[in-house]
Formats: C-alpha cells, sequence, structure tokens
C-alpha cells in the first residue's frame, strides 16, 4: 500500500461519514412525521488480496440504506384497523337512532302514546264534553307526528348512509391508484438494487388508510410490490389496479313510499362486491340491517297501536249514535297498484272521520258484538252496487271470499264497505257478478247513550294490556310500553356494544404502534449520539487526507 491508498481510504471514509450524517439529519427531520420509518446506513469492510501480505484493508464500502420496521405488526395495524372502522360506523348510526327516538325525555315517542291513552281516560269522565274530546285528537295529532318525524329521520339517516358509500368508494379509488403508482416506483428502485424506503414509507401508510375504508388482504413479491385483494378480488398488482364503482337499485317500501339503495361492484368484471369489515361495511350493515330493525320496530308499534284501538273504537258509539268507526286509518290505497298500503309509522294517520267531526269519537258503549255471514252478488264499477244485512259493521273483521275459488279477496283492493251505509263496492273485474261470501261483526241493540263512557274506558285500558309481541300460539305478551322499552333496551346494548369493540379495537392499534414505533421510530437522542458519531467519523477521515498529503508534499521535496 502506498499513500495514495491511504488518501483513498480517507476520501471512502469522508464519503460514509457524509452519507450517515445525511441519513441522521432526514430521521431527525422526519421524527413526527407519521408513518415514517427510521433509516440506518449498513457498511462494510473493503479490502483487497496482495500476494505478499494477503487481505489488505481498502476502507469502508456503503452496503444500502436500511428501512427499520416490522411487516408483522404493520399487518396486524390494518386488520385491526379494519375491524375498528367498521365498529366506529356502526356506533355512530345508533347514536343516530339514540337521538331520533330522544330516549327518555318529555318529548319521546312512548311519551305521546301514554298521553294519547291517558287522554282516553279523561274523556271517560265526561263522554260528551268538546274540551275533553278536542284533547283526545290532539294527543293523537302529537303522537302520529312523533311517529312520522322518528321514520322520516330514520329514513335520511338511511340514505346518508348511501352518500357515505359513494364518498367512501371514491377514497378507496384514490388510495388504489397512489398505491398503483408506487408499485411502479418502487419496482424501478428495486430493479437497480437499491432500496425504494420512501415509497415504502408512502405504500405502507396508503395501506393502513385503505384499510380504514375496507377489508384487504396485501402480498409483497420480491421486488417490494404489493398485490392488495378484497373479497376474493384483486384490486391492486404489480402491473395494474382496479377500482370500485356504486350502482342504484329503486325499491318499494311497506308503506308505499320508494328507496334506493346504493350497491358497490367492481368496474372492471361488474362483479357485486360485500365488504366483510372497514367503513365501507359499517356504513352498508348500518343502511341493510341496524336501521331497517329499529325502523321496522316503529312500524310494528304503529301498526299495532293502529290496529288495537281501531277494533275497540269500532265497537263504540259516536255521538251521532254510529259504531264500526275507524279512529285511524286502515291504511292508505296506492293509486298505482290499486293495493292499501299497511300501517307504518311514515303513514300512520288519523281516519277522515276524526278530523273532520268530533262527534265520531265512540266513547260510548253499546250491544254486542254478533258473528254473522252473508252471501251477495256484486257488479265491477258500480258505485254502490249491494248492502250488507245488518249495521254498525266492525269493518276490521270484515273477511270476503269468492264461493267458487274459495280466494280471500283484500279490502281496498278487491272491494270497499262504508261501515255506516253497509255499501259494499266492487273494484276488481276479476269477481265481477260472483257470489261472494260475506263475514263480519256488527253491534246489536245500538248505543248506550252520549252519557255513557264504557268504550273510552276500553280504549283507555288498552294502554296496559297485553297487546304486542305475539308468541309461539299467538298470543300477545307484552304491553306497547314494555315492547317499545324492550327495543330501546336493545339499542342501548347494541351500542354499548359497538362503543366497546371501537374501543377495543383503538386499544389494540395503539399497543401495535407502540411496538412498531419502538422499531421504526426516531430516538432523538440515538440520532444526536450517531450525529456525534459520524463527525468524529469525519474529522478522523479528513485527518488522514491530511496527513497522506502532507508526507506526498515531502517525499515531493526530496
Amino acid at each position: 500500500m502506498g499513500l495514495f491508498s491511504s488518501m483513498n481510504i480517507g476520501t471512502r471514509g469522508l464519503q460514509a461519514s457524509q452519507m450517515g450524517m445525511d441519513i441522521t439529519s432526514q430521521n431527525i427531520s422526519n421524527a413526527d412525521v407519521d408513518g415514517y420509518s427510521r433509516k440506518v446506513l449498513n457498511l462494510t469492510t473493503d479490502y483487497r488480496y496482495d500476494p505478499s501480505y494477503g487481505q489488505i484493508g481498502m476502507g469502508v464500502d456503503v452496503v444500502n440504506i436500511e428501512r427499520m420496521r416490522n411487516s408483522y405488526i404493520d399487518q396486524q395495524i390494518q386488520q385491526q384497523t379494519q375491524e375498528q372502522g367498521m365498529y366506529q360506523k356502526m356506533d355512530d348510526k345508533l347514536q343516530s337512532i339514540e337521538s331520533i327516538l330522544n330516549e327518555p325525555t318529555d318529548n319521546s315517542i312512548m311519551t305521546s302514546v301514554d298521553s294519547f291513552f291517558s287522554s282516553w281516560g279523561n274523556l271517560a269522565n265526561n263522554p260528551a264534553d268538546l274540551s275533553a274530546r278536542t284533547a283526545v285528537r290532539t294527543t293523537a295529532e302529537t303522537m302520529v307526528n312523533g311517529f312520522h318525524n322518528a321514520a322520516d329521520e330514520m329514513m335520511k339517516l338511511q340514505s346518508s348512509c348511501n352518500d357515505e358509500i359513494t364518498d367512501t368508494v371514491g377514497k378507496i379509488n384514490d388510495d388504489v391508484k397512489q398505491l398503483s403508482d408506487l408499485n411502479r416506483e418502487i419496482g424501478q428502485v428495486a430493479i437497480s438494487g437499491q432500496n425504494a424506503n420512501d415509497s415504502l414509507d408512502k405504500r405502507d401508510q396508503l395501506l393502513k388508510d385503505l384499510s380504514q375504508y375496507t377489508d384487504v388482504s396485501t402480498i409483497v413479491n420480491s421486488l417490494g410490490q404489493v398485490t392488495v385483494t378484497t373479497g376474493g378480488n384483486i384490486l391492486v398488482s404489480p402491473v395494474d389496479y382496479q377500482l370500485l364503482e356504486t350502482s342504484s337499485t329503486t325499491y318499494k317500501n311497506t308503506d308505499g313510499t320508494s328507496s334506493t339503495n346504493v350497491g358497490v361492484r367492481f368496474a372492471t368484471s361488474k362483479r357485486d362486491f360485500t365488504p366483510s369489515s372497514g367503513q365501507l361495511a359499517g356504513l352498508v350493515n348500518s343502511r341493510d340491517v341496524l336501521i331497517p330493525q329499529y325502523l321496522n320496530n316503529l312500524n310494528e308499534l304503529a301498526a299495532g297501536l293502529t290496529a288495537k284501538v281501531n277494533a275497540q273504537h269500532e265497537q263504540g258509539y259516536t255521538l251521532n249514535g254510529y259504531s264500526g268507526v275507524d279512529f285511524f286509518s286502515p291504511g292508505a290505497l296506492d293509486n298505482v297498484t290499486g293495493k292499501v298500503d299497511p300501517v307504518t309509522a311514515y303513514n300512520m294517520s288519523l281516519s277522515p272521520s276524526i278530523t273532520s267531526d268530533l262527534n265520531n269519537l265512540a266513547a260510548a258503549g253499546g250491544g254486542v258484538l254478533v258473528n254473522t255471514s252473508e252471501i251477495i252478488s256484486t257488479t265491477f264499477g258500480a258505485a254502490v252496487d249491494a248492502k250488507l244485512t245488518q249495521s254498525d259493521i266492525a269493518l276490521s273483521s270484515v273477511v270476503v271470499k269468492d264461493t267458487v275459488t274459495g280466494n280471500v279477496l283484500v279490502q281496498g283492493t278487491d272491494y270497499i264497505i262504508n261501515p255506516v251505509t253497509r255499501s259494499f263496492k266492487l273494484m276488481n273485474n276479476i269477481y265481477n257478478a260472483v257470489p261472494l261470501s260475506v263475514t263480519y261483526s256488527y253491534n246489536s241493540n245500538g248505543s248506550k247513550g252520549s252519557g255513557d263512557n264504557s268504550n273510552a274506558t276500553a280504549i283507555a285500558a288498552l294502554s296496559t294490556s297485553l297487546t304486542m309481541s305475539p308468541d309461539a300460539l299467538g298470543n300477545e305478551s307484552s304491553t306497547y310500553d314494555q315492547y317499545y322499552s324492550g327495543f330501546v333496551g336493545q339499542l342501548g346494548l347494541a351500542r354499548q356494544e359497538a362503543d366497546s369493540n371501537v374501543t377495543t379495537r383503538q386499544n389494540l392499534v395503539s399497543q401495535y404502534q407502540t411496538q412498531q414505533d419502538s422499531v421504526a421510530g426516531v430516538s432523538s437522542d440515538e440520532e444526536l449520539t450517531n450525529l456525534v458519531k459520524y463527525q468524529h467519523a469525519y474529522q478522523a477521515a479528513a485527518r488522514i487526507i491530511t496527513t497522506a498529503d502532507s508526507m506526498l508534499d515531502t517525499l515531493i521535496k526530496m
């Protein structure tokens, strides 16, 4: 070895120390950057073989710049982030449902139901009193409005999930495009024999972000390029990517209204995509399961209350001496299909008889409820084609059958009956001039008079009667209050479970992140120590060059 070899060794030492200082500076500068992984300079001894002395050191050689990160922990973070995103969305929607039901407050649905039945109790004290009758109608309107508002807000909440699904699909597609770009960049660097450290950091951060939105699985090839799959389909490959897209489907609700659902599918294959976790899964589950569940509970309560009150109200007598009058509308006629839509919380309403005349409140009791049947034959389209024999018909008890086929006709679709005038009108041409068997109930012997309160008392008693939740034998097993409290209690438990799942996943992500930080995080103390170490190494290498230069100068001057 000669002086020039010593100068070369010093120069390589300067270069290695300078690179070490650059990497240390980069670590310090990005210590607080989310997703940044600490970089380490890997050095090795350079040498050559000399025939006289064997291996002779030729200084230091830079092997590479290594990114410090545990890929296993990244996978665990991604998995828990997916679960956290799903439960967070479900918890958000359950919290919104709690706000809609507004329990327990003075403005809740159950409070208005209790006030409605209490008004019937007050009417029983003075059945003919106009102010008491007004109170019954007013509390009924308040209760109906409460059902309407709750149902409307739940339907809006359900619709908002569609908007969030569309937004989430857009975010997923943005991440997919960026991951594909990074795959190409990582591959190009890897082919050159180097590590794409900063690109790999960005890739891992994007994968974590993508995990918030949907369930993903990843496989990394030898070049560091990632393949991302979801639902058995490839979203990102080393050479290409596939986007998601939304599609809309319109359907009819049980109350006759129309709704639109946003579906998700793969843009290339057009295969439907059903996420199993992530925010997308939480939104789909909230829209298709959670919200409909509690909306159906409200619908069942509204339908059950309507049916029981109507059945009892029809047995009573109005101030005008009529019975068979509905308090609530039994259902809305669909002008398109000609069918009567079932009563729901959204379309529940007072009957026209009650809204038009307070005298039609049936507070008085009357005769005995009698079951009977008769055969009639009608002509399609006739305004009044037949009249039933008995008066004071309980409309809810009517069953009409085709005597030829045994088919049961649908009230409001196949026929209409006016319970006061007993007029029967056929609406379906299929049964034109066909003998029909009409079975129904009616009150005999007439009203006990305007001072009678027996029917008002009976309606008020429905508040504490078993009217909901039929068992296997068809016997009701709960009151309105118990039924409502039951599903509100279920809502509270569901919210508690979702919140607990969110907290658990947050804690797990935090623990895994702490473990990752111990590997990939930047320690300022350690980096400052490295800075001093590289500084001293740089000074020593510079001294080697200075000394060799001085010796060369002496040699030249000899």
